[in-house]
């Protein structure tokens, strides 16, 4: 999931729809409009429409729908007499996602038309049926590289065992970027004896993805032959692949090295900051589970302490929270002076480790920070942390603020009393949610309904639910047009590390772009915060709390497309099918598990190297749209 904070289903887009109805019809808009409607009914003539463009989009339509009884409905395209037509039929089987086209795809996979063949391939991995995994693995001898690639992926989303030989045998493919699939692919295989050796030996190899990707397999192993090799990797020059080596050293749980921890104590002095992020967040998790000897934890102490002065926001904070799971109180002395670091994110990471130390000590700092002028996210954090304190002191102050203004902190505190197993407040979190119902943002709503079903069970928390409708507004000032996409050809992000420019999908995601556009021209993305980075995965913006769970007020539904994500590409971050609103992505690497999931709407041009740079809490200044 991309999202951190968690979105509802209510679809707002659909609320413009009136606004058209006196516009002259034309099929491809009343496509558009029963996709946005979801009315699958209304999608069966056009997908036996005379033009082929339409049965193209009406086929698209279907499968962006994605519901699995109408399997039906696409089968008879896969032998359209235009090769456009049967493509997309064979993209929205995929995903659809329903084993009953298995055997029909698999045809596909002889097709002469390599795009259809790609597809197809793209498509029973998606299915998942591991029947399938002989003629995919057949694919890895495919006469492309495209064709060999998508096949390595399609394995990895089948974990296929049986697909073991057929991928150690195409581990050398002349082309990188089918050797970096394959690799991928064996991640999801664990037979260390048969699979440890082949992959080290790929890691001298001169792609720095098959690198990231080798050690990344290394990892999951578990197998203590592969941790020398993934040492060897900390010295590596790409820090996206020393990254990765650090994440295998977690994945691998080998903890017998005091060679492991002096390789990530190493790494805390790394030039770059998402190697040093990395290190301090593994240091923290393998000490609860490592027993090192006394002169290294001495290291790794002063190693922790040292990077609470570092300039980067979310290594301070990981630093932080790595000496407070190892030494608990005996650490407050050090991180306390962490609860007014100059970066939000910091004192985040110290208020969100808080509980993991006794009630005694961890409370009073967290109820320090439940009223202004504390910033929103730090008293959302601090209340549900009370929470799970399971401290029965502060439940009236919890069930006091399921009132507050703030839908955000009222639904924090839902959570909380759900940590704290609090049945007694289901009354108080039934009328939270009649009174913030109404509010902007769906996370909210979504957070005290959770935590209803979890106080008084399912039925009663959907029964609040259905007594308390979303209201629905005669129309949206989001502006929709069914029937031409967006004229703007892009963006340039002017942000406090430097600029990124991107161009739009117009033609693949319409309302996406129309919906990032009027947000940007409005200016409200001026300002915003990168409030998560995942090094060598994404950075992500376009929250205006800064939390994880804001948005512009509404969602939109997703337009998956044939996309792929390939680095800097620009995709809408969701907690759920058709959550998007405000919040988006860039990718650092390839991500193709987030094909056809998460909507892709724009695409990096210029400026990777700041998306590279870019640290949590860094800023967009403005958004300058390119006509």
């Amino acid at each position: 999931m991309i999202r951190s904070g968690r979105r509802c289903l209510a679809l707002l887009l659909a609320l413009a729809i009136p606004t058209f109805a006196s516009a002259a019809s034309s099929p491809l808009r009343d496509i558009a409009i029963a996709e946005d409607r979801r009315a699958i009914a209304d999608l069966e003539p056009f997908l036996k429409n005379a033009d082929p463009a339409i049965r193209q989009r009406a086929t698209l339509a279907v499968g962006r729908i994605q519901d699995t009884t109408r399997v039906a409905l696409l089968l008879p395209l896969l032998s359209d007499p235009v090769g456009t037509v049967r493509e997309e039929a064979i993209f929205a089987l995929g995903q659809v996602g329903h084993r009953s086209a298995r055997e029909s795809l698999e045809v596909r996979l002889a097709a002469k038309d390599h795009n259809e063949r790609q597809l197809a391939i793209e498509a029973l991995g998606k299915i998942g049926d591991r029947a399938s995994t002989p003629k995919i693995a057949a694919q890895l001898s495919a006469p492309t590289p495209a064709l060999r690639g998508e096949a390595a992926i399609a394995l990895w989303r089948l974990a296929d065992s049986t697909a073991l030989g057929p991928l150690l045998a195409r581990r050398s493919d002349a082309d990188s970027s089918v050797r970096w699939r394959v690799l991928y692919a064996l991640e999801k295989i664990v037979a260390p004896d048969q699979v440890v050796l082949p992959v080290a030996l790929s890691m001298d190899d001169r792609a720095w993805l098959v690198r990231a990707y080798g050690v990344r397999t290394l990892g999951r192993q578990k197998s203590p032959r592969a941790t020398a090799y993934i040492l060897q990797v900390f010295a590596d020059a790409e820090p996206a692949v020393v990254v990765n080596a650090i994440r295998a050293i977690q994945f691998s749980g080998d903890s017998s090295s005091s060679a492991v921890m002096s390789a990530l104590l190493r790494t805390m002095t790394h030039h770059d900051a998402y190697v040093r992020v990395t290190a301090a967040t593994a240091l923290g998790d393998r000490f609860a589970w490592v027993k090192a000897d006394s002169a290294t934890k001495v290291r790794a102490r002063t190693a922790l302490r040292t990077g609470l002065l570092d300039r980067d926001a979310a290594t301070r904070g990981a630093c932080a929270r790595a000496l407070l799971i190892t030494e608990g109180v005996a650490a407050l002395g050090d991180v306390r002076p962490m609860l007014a670091d100059s970066s939000l994110y910091a004192r985040i990471a110290v208020l969100q480790t808080l509980p993991r130390l006794p009630a005694a000590e961890a409370a009073p700092l967290l109820r320090e920070r439940l009223a202004p002028p504390a910033h929103l996210f730090e008293r959302m954090t601090a209340i549900e942390g009370l929470g799970t304190l399971h401290s029965k002191a502060d439940l009236p102050a919890l069930r006091a603020a399921l009132a507050d203004t703030s839908a955000l902190y009222a639904a924090s505190a839902a959570s909380g009393l759900a940590e704290a197993g609090d049945s007694a407040s289901v009354r108080e979190l039934a009328r939270s949610y009649a009174a913030h119902v109404r509010d902007a943002d769906a996370d909210a709503r979504i957070a005290i309904r959770d935590a209803l079903r979890a106080l008084a069970g399912r039925a009663y928390a959907d029964s609040v639910e259905r007594a308390n409708p979303v209201p629905t507004p005669a129309a949206t000032d989001y502006p929709i047009d069914f029937e031409k996409p967006p004229a703007e050809r892009g963006v340039i992000l002017h942000t406090s590390r430097g600029d990124i420019e991107w161009v739009f999908q117009a033609a693949e995601a319409p309302q996406t772009v129309r919906n990032f556009v009027t947000l940007a021209a409005r200016g409200y993305f001026s300002g915003t915060v990168f409030h998560r980075v995942v090094p060598n995965f994404v950075i992500q913006d376009g929250d205006p709390t800064g939390t994880g769970s804001g948005g512009p007020g509404y969602t939109i539904r997703c337009e998956y497309n044939r996309l792929r994500y390939s680095p800097g590409m620009v995709g809408m971050a969701l907690s759920g099918k058709d959550t998007g609103g405000s919040q988006w992505f860039i990718n650092h690497s390839p991500q193709h598990h987030l094909d056809g999931r998460y909507t892709i709407f724009a695409r990096v041009t210029r400026g990777m190297e700041v998306a590279g740079k870019i640290v949590q809490g860094d800023r967009i200044l403005s958004v300058e749209i390119l006509k």
